[in-house]
């Protein structure tokens, strides 16, 4: 049987999921690690291939300089590091092109078939240019990325197809070893039996994770240590530093299952031993839990609710297996809080996303083109409403019926939201240069909207629509926001606070002779396969489109040659 295949894609590891022959998602076992997980670290050898995983991850404390991890924090930002390793440059996209690109071989070797069709999990909280960069991350590893969902709907996800039960409410508490996610859910079932599950409110913070806590650790223990022997924090040499840091993460897991953990540094013939107790590390991160917890309450306050209304609250991500995360989520949500697969639930759920993407394009697509089946779908039959023939599944009708057999029933939709406003840059009400919001944060994921604009003077030669991302969710008060750039491309303020981003142009050429007011229609769809733009002159009908990059992800040309270098790699757990 065809296989479709969930990847959670994280900040410190990695997992890669597919569905068995019951159905049911099951973690892909990284054999040569003997694990379930795959660190998300990158060593570059010299006049080798890259090493991925946790001997890259070793290696960062000898050759920290040739060691790339945490990219998923910077991946589809502007402030995002490049790296040359071997003359080649390499920036977030390509270094997490890497990393799943060795999920993909290891993967292909346990089960015998090539890894294709995949979902991709990425924070609720992601902007397009993150989704986008995810996305293409994929695409240069040799996957058909099908779509990128929120790690916390692909959580819920694996959860009620296992737990069906009545309506309720589900919070999902994600903390992972980079990013926090917060997302609240509707979970119903209507009288045929079939559940849908819809997001009502989302938050969380993309620069908040296990690695802080970490941090945090490593502080106390250095601030030990010098007292111990007498230094000040800036005799801390790399040496030091990297034998300190190699007991942070194993001091951190033993504190979840104990109250003391003694730790002995070896260092220039002395040995000094550090104390250090679960009480005192849980008072130098309760910050960090509050920070979290601030997410918690701004949702139910958000959408007037209380902690009362929520019946299920799931802990998902490696960190929440820390005490002090349960204790905290326990105290607001008491009897409430299940610990979910924490390492395993979103790539599980991903999996499970996969399998119902995949059947519902191949029969959309088939019954669209006629297609009796048996039949590959790429390249034939009309528009799917999904993008191009790229983002169909590789799976003829047939194999997608079977698919369909196996795939858990009681789950009949699953909806994301937007986590962005988007619109064109405009004349309102003819003397204001504001960006017009046609798509806003909530709606529903895909959604799309058309408007109808005029040009602004007799004979205009072109339309340029300058396309924007901000989080305004007020339909009214959050319609119309100020650019980043004014109507002559000059740089102007923005509040802040609504994060405006300016993510590209499309210009649509016009006929000679056009009066002033002439409509141009514009239409925006945001989807899983990105941002699709499209404005036509109705009068001709000329059109142009296009699914919306920007200067932080790669141009078709960057992606292009970094899809033949990738390919002329394999990757490798060890030396």
């Amino acid at each position: 049987m065809a296989k479709v295949y969930g990847i959670d894609l994280g900040t410190t590891y990695s997992v890669i999921a597919t569905l068995n022959e019951n159905g049911m998602p099951e973690v892909i076992e990284n054999y040569e690690e003997d694990s379930r997980t795959l660190a998300s670290a990158v060593y570059f050898q010299e006049g080798g291939d890259p090493v991925v995983g946790e001997a890259a991850k070793a290696q960062a404390e000898i050759e920290p300089e040739r060691v790339v991890q945490f990219v998923k924090r910077e991946i589809g930002k502007p402030d995002a590091t490049v790296r040359n390793f071997e003359g080649v440059d390499y920036d977030p996209i390509d270094i997490s092109s890497l990393i799943l690109k060795r999920m993909k071989e290891y993967a292909e070797v346990q089960g015998n078939d090539e890894v294709k069709d995949v979902v991709i999990t990425c924070p609720a909280y992601f902007g397009n240019e993150e989704r986008t960069a995810t996305k293409q991350a994929g695409q240069i590893a040799g996957l058909n990325v099908l779509g990128i969902v929120n790690e916390p709907t692909a959580a819920a996800l694996n959860y009620c197809c296992r737990e069906f039960g009545e309506n309720r409410k589900i919070m999902v508490y994600d903390l992972g070893g980079g990013t926090f996610d917060i997302t609240l859910f509707d979970f119903c079932v209507d009288d045929d039996g079939k559940a849908t599950i819809d997001v009502i409110d989302s938050g969380g913070n993309d620069r908040l994770g296990g690695i802080d806590w970490d941090a945090r650790l490593y502080d106390y223990i250095c601030e030990q240590y010098c007292n111990e022997n007498g230094l000040s924090p800036d005799g801390i040499t790399p040496e030091l530093r990297a034998i300190i840091m190699r007991q942070v993460e194993g001091t951190k897991k033993l504190l979840s299952k104990k109250a003391n953990h003694s730790i002995n540094i070896s260092y220039e013939g002395d040995v000094s031993r550090i104390e250090v107790s679960a009480e005192v590390f849980k008072e130098r991160t309760q910050d960090l839990v509050e920070m979290t917890m601030d997410f918690v309450r701004q949702i139910l306050e958000n959408n007037s609710m209380s902690a009362d209304d929520v019946n299920v609250v799931l802990l998902v991500g490696g960190s929440t297996r820390m005490p002090m995360i349960k204790e905290a989520v326990e105290s607001m949500f008491p009897g409430k809080v299940r610990v979910e697969d924490p390492d395993l639930a979103v790539a599980k759920g991903a999996a499970l996303k996969a399998a119902i993407e995949c059947v519902e394009r191949v029969m959309e697509k088939s019954q669209k083109s006629g297609n009796g089946g048996g039949e590959p779908t790429n390249g034939e039959g009309g528009d799917t409403g999904y993008g191009s023939d790229e983002d169909m599944p590789s799976f003829t009708q047939e194999e997608a019926e079977q698919l369909q057999k196996i795939i858990p029933q009681k789950v009949s939709t699953v909806s994301d939201k937007l986590s962005r406003s988007f619109g064109p840059a405009v004349w309102v009400e003819g003397n204001r240069f504001m960006v017009d919001n046609l798509l806003f944060v909530g709606d529903d994921s895909p959604s799309e909207a058309t408007e109808t604009y005029g040009t602004m003077a007799d004979n205009q030669a072109f339309v340029k629509l300058t396309v924007y991302e901000n989080v305004g969710k007020d339909k009214v008060n959050d319609k119309h926001v100020t650019p980043t750039y004014d109507e002559n491309g000059d740089e102007q303020y923005t509040d802040p606070a609504l994060k405006v981003k300016k993510l590209g142009e499309v210009t649509l050429e016009l006929p000679p002779g056009i009066p002033k007011g002439s409509p141009i229609k514009v239409f925006f769809r945001c989807s899983a396969i990105g941002l699709e733009v499209k404005a036509t002159n109705p009068d001709t009908n000329e059109t142009v489109e296009t699914v919306i990059t920007s200067e932080n992800t790669k141009t078709q040309e960057e992606m292009n040659e970094a899809i033949k270098h990738v390919a002329s790699l394999k990757t490798s757990s060890d030396f």
